[in-house]
C-alpha cells in the first residue's frame, strides 16, 4: 500500500510508466536515491538536486503556407518551378548556371534533413535533367556537346559519398560486405584506368560505375527508415510513369521543336526521324536506351502499387515503353514479372496478373491506331526473324569477335577505356570503343579478372540476399518488385551495362530494399503491410 506522504512516489506509481515527468515537485531540498521502502527511485529522480517545477509546451503545430514551405518536397518543387519560369522567359542561358548550382543546394539541404527525399530528388533530376537541357540549347539556339546541366544529377548523387566518410565503419560489417566488394572491383578498375585510360576519362568513368553502390549504401544505413522510403519512392517512381510516360506518347505523336532541335544537333540516326510517329520514343531522357529501362523499372513498381492514378500512370508508361522498340527491355518487363507471380502467395499472384491483364486492355485504344501500332507491330515481328535482323545480326558478331579479347585481358583495360569517357581522351583511341554492345563482356575487358570477381561477386551476393529477404517478407509486393528488376536488369546484360549510370542506381535500389524492409520489419520499424 502507496504512502501518500510521498507525493513523488505517488505520482510514479500513477503514471504506469517509467518515465518521470519533469514537473515533479521534490518534498526537500536533498532527494535521496532510495525511497521510504530502500528501492531505488528511476534514473531520472537519482540527481542530487531539487527538481524545480516545468511547464512543458506543445509544439505547435503549422497551419497555412507554413505547412507547404516546411514539406521535404517543397525546395525540388521550389527548383523545378523556377526552372520552368526561366524556361517561359526563354532564358536558356541562365538556366544553364541556374539549374546545377540550385540543384546541389536542395541536394545538400535535402540530404541533411530529409534523407527519404533525398533520394526521391536524385530520381527526379535522373528523369527530367536531359529534358531542361534540351529546352535551354533549344532557347540558346546552340547545341551544347558538354551541358552543365546534365552534370546535376552526378553531384547531387554524388553526396552520397558523405555517409561512406561518415558510417565508414559499417562497410565492415556483414551487411555492407556484398556492397564493399562492388567497391573494391570498382576502385582496382579506376587504378588501372588511370594508368592505361587517363586520370580525367577514368575519374569520369568512376562516377558511373561507383555512385550506384553507394546510393545503396545510402538505404543500408538508414535501413530503420524502410516504411518512409517505401512509400516516398513508390509515389516518385508512380508521378515519373505519369510525368514520362505521357510526355512519351506526345513526343511521338506531335514532335515538339526543341527535340527536333536535339536529334538533328546530336546526329543520333539510330532514334529514328525527327518527325511525327518517325522516332524511337526517348520522352524526357538523352535516347530510347535509358528511358526504355526507366519505364520497365516504373510498371515493375507499379505492380506493388493501387489505384485509378496507378493504371492511368501504368498506361502511359506502357505504351511509351513499347514505342520506344527497345525489344531487349521488353524481355527484361517479362523476366522481371516472374519472380512476383511465383513468389507470392496465391491470392496476390491472381491480383498481380489481374492487374497485367487490365493494363493490357486499356492500352489497347491506342495501339489500335495504326500509325501507332505500326512500329511496334513491326518490332515484334522482328523477334521471330532474328535470322535476318541486322541489330541481332551485329550483336552476335561483337560476341563472336570480341570474346577471347574481353576474357583473355587479365589485367582489365581500366575504367575510361569504353563508354561516353572514351570522349575525354585525346589519344588515337579516343572514341574508338564509346559504345559497347554487351554488358556482359564490358565488365571483364574494363576490369579484368581481378576487379570482374569483387564486382560479380558483390553483385551476385546483393541479389542472392534480396532474393532471401523478399520471400521472408512476401506480404511487401515492393521487396518483390525489387528483385524482379534487379533479375530482370542482369538478364540485359547481354545488349549493355545495366550496373552502371542511372540504370546502375535502379539496380541497387531495387535489390537493397527487401534486405532493410526485412530487418525494419522484424525490429518492429515498418508495418509487413500488403499494398492494396
Amino acid at each position: 500500500m502507496m504512502r501518500v506522504h510521498d507525493p513523488a512516489r505517488a505520482r510514479y506509481a500513477g503514471s504506469g510508466t517509467l518515465s518521470v515527468q519533469h514537473e515533479i515537485e521534490a518534498q526537500s531540498t536533498h532527494v535521496t536515491p532510495h525511497d521510504a521502502w530502500g528501492r531505488r527511485f528511476p534514473g531520472a529522480l537519482l540527481a542530487q538536486r531539487a527538481w524545480a517545477p516545468q511547464h512543458v509546451e506543445e509544439p505547435r503545430r503549422l497551419r497555412g503556407w507554413r505547412v507547404v514551405v516546411a514539406s521535404p518536397a517543397f525546395p525540388a518543387a521550389l527548383l523545378f518551378g523556377v526552372t520552368l519560369l526561366l524556361i517561359a522567359a526563354h532564358q536558356g542561358r541562365l538556366l544553364q548556371l541556374f539549374y546545377p548550382i540550385a540543384s546541389l543546394l536542395v541536394g545538400v539541404l535535402l540530404y541533411r534533413t530529409h534523407p527519404v527525399h533525398w533520394l526521391a530528388f536524385v530520381c527526379w533530376l535522373m528523369f527530367l535533367s536531359p529534358e531542361v537541357r534540351r529546352l535551354a540549347d533549344y532557347f540558346n539556339g546552340t547545341f551544347t556537346q558538354s551541358s552543365p546541366i546534365i552534370v546535376a544529377p552526378l553531384m547531387v548523387a554524388a553526396l552520397s559519398c558523405l555517409g561512406v566518410l561518415r558510417y565508414h565503419r559499417v562497410l565492415a560489417q556483414r551487411r555492407a560486405m556484398p556492397l564493399m566488394l562492388a567497391i573494391l572491383g570498382v576502385l582496382y578498375g579506376y587504378a588501372v584506368g588511370v594508368v592505361r585510360a587517363g586520370p580525367l576519362p577514368a575519374t569520369y568513368a568512376m562516377t558511373q560505375w561507383l555512385l550506384p553502390p553507394l546510393i545503396g549504401f545510402h538505404l543500408l544505413i538508414h535501413w530503420w527508415r524502410y516504411g518512409e522510403f517505401r512509400r516516398v519512392l513508390m509515389r516518385t517512381f508512380k508521378f515519373g510513369a505519369l510525368v514520362m510516360g505521357t510526355y512519351g506518347v506526345i513526343e511521338f505523336v506531335v514532335m515538339p521543336p526543341w527535340d527536333v532541335f536535339w536529334l538533328i544537333s546530336s546526329q543520333m540516326k539510330s532514334e529514328g526521324d525527327p518527325v511525327p510517329f518517325g522516332i524511337r520514343v526517348a520522352s524526357t531522357m538523352n535516347s530510347s536506351g535509358p528511358y526504355a529501362v526507366t519505364a520497365m523499372v516504373c510498371l515493375l513498381f507499379l505492380m506493388a502499387d493501387s489505384g485509378k492514378l496507378r493504371a492511368i500512370a501504368a498506361c502511359a508508361v506502357l505504351t511509351s515503353l513499347l514505342l520506344t522498340s527497345v525489344r531487349t527491355a521488353w524481355g527484361g518487363l517479362v523476366i522481371g514479372l516472374m519472380f512476383p507471380l511465383l513468389g507470392l502467395k496465391l491470392r496476390m499472384r491472381v491480383r498481380l496478373i489481374g492487374s497485367a491483364l487490365a493494363l493490357a486492355v486499356l492500352t489497347l485504344p491506342l495501339m489500335s491506331i495504326d500509325k501507332i501500332a505500326e512500329p511496334v507491330l513491326k518490332r515484334v515481328q522482328s523477334i521471330g526473324d532474328l535470322g535476318n535482323d541486322s541489330s541481332f545480326a551485329d550483336r552476335s558478331a561483337f560476341y563472336a569477335n570480341f570474346l577471347d579479347t574481353a576474357l583473355t585481358d587479365i589485367a582489365g583495360q581500366g575504367l575510361g577505356s569504353t563508354g561516353a569517357a572514351t570522349k575525354l581522351d585525346s589519344g588515337p583511341r579516343g572514341s574508338q570503343m564509346s559504345v559497347f554492345d554487351s554488358g556482359l563482356m564490358e565488365i571483364p575487358f574494363v576490369l579484368g579478372w581481378p576487379g570482374s570477381l569483387l564486382f560479380s561477386g558483390g553483385v551476385l551476393w546483393l541479389l542472392a540476399r534480396a532474393f532471401v529477404c523478399a520471400c521472408r517478407i512476401r506480404k511487401d509486393r515492393m521487396a518483390s518488385s525489387g528483385v524482379g528488376i534487379g533479375i530482370g536488369l542482369l538478364a540485359m546484360l547481354i545488349s549493355a551495362n545495366m550496373l552502371t549510370g542511372l540504370t546502375g542506381m535502379f539496380f541497387y535500389i531495387s535489390v537493397i530494399l527487401p534486405v532493410i524492409g526485412r530487418r525494419a520489419i522484424r525490429q518492429g520499424l515498418a508495418a509487413p503491410v500488403e499494398s492494396k
